[in-house]
């Protein structure tokens, strides 16, 4: 069984069954590495979008594993309601074990555009009232939670959304224009950007204190690109983005 990765997606599902039969993809694993795009609908209308996808994937003996983006709903990642066979919601902190490889599985992300998609409960504070039409939601950011890391052994691959401060892009010296912009309604952001990436650096600390870690596949960025640190290759992935170790694959 061959592994891939999958960058986001933000619900064009279709790109799955494109790729799948574009590239006759069978046994296989696929890691989506986040913003896979649930919770913006209905329960009932990705249910049944999904399903078009979960059957291509079945026949063709393909399991597609999914983390948690800043543009997916969290508590379906929590617990999984969809119930699909051949695509499931992982949650954060999940080691897969496949193909003799584990993958340790960490989701969650800042949006820089968090104003922009908060209702006007939220935009007051009040995030108890919910009116089913929320995209955003305030515990999408990445948890870093040092008591599920100690343990870990034997780790080969980590498969996060965001990355440490070390990784690309490099934000030492700024964010660049698009998030720039952002900060002017939202003077928190920066601090918040730059702490999440800090936090996400100290788990790989962590991670790689008791591992030996030889790839490190991220996404959110929007943007392809590979850098090799310390013998980790640390690949991020651009929107709809397939990559397996041995292959590139065209957007």
């Amino acid at each position: 069984m061959r592994i891939m990765y999958l960058g986001d997606l933000h619900g064009n599902f279709n790109v799955v069954n494109q790729y799948v039969k574009h590239y006759d993809i069978t046994d296989a694993y696929i890691i989506q590495v986040g913003d896979f795009g649930v919770g913006f609908s209905t329960l009932d209308k990705e249910k049944r979008l999904l399903k078009m996808t979960n059957d291509a994937l079945v026949k063709r003996n393909v399991t597609l594993y999914a983390i948690r983006g800043n543009h997916d709903f969290p508590g379906y990642f929590n617990n999984d309601p969809f119930g699909f066979t051949n695509i499931k919601l992982v949650k954060d902190y999940t080691v897969l074990n496949l193909e003799g490889k584990n993958i340790l599985c960490i989701g969650g992300a800042v949006s820089v555009d968090r104003k922009l998609q908060m209702t006007k409960h939220q935009l007051n504070g009040n995030f108890d009232i919910k009116t089913g039409n929320e995209r955003w939601w305030n515990d999408e950011g990445f948890v870093w939670q040092d008591d599920k890391l100690v343990d870990l052994r034997n780790i080969n691959i980590v498969v996060t959304h965001t990355a440490p401060d070390y990784c690309i892009p490099d934000n030492s010296n700024g964010f660049g224009a698009f998030v720039n912009g952002f900060f002017k309604n939202d003077p928190e952001l920066k601090l918040d950007l730059l702490d999440e990436r800090r936090q996400m650096t100290l788990a790989f600390q962590t991670i790689k204190m008791y591992n030996e870690i030889h790839l490190h596949v991220y996404g959110h960025y929007h943007r392809s690109d590979l850098i090799t640190i310390d013998n980790v290759q640390h690949r991020v992935l651009g929107v709809g983005e397939l990559f397996e170790e041995r292959d590139y694959y065209a957007q």
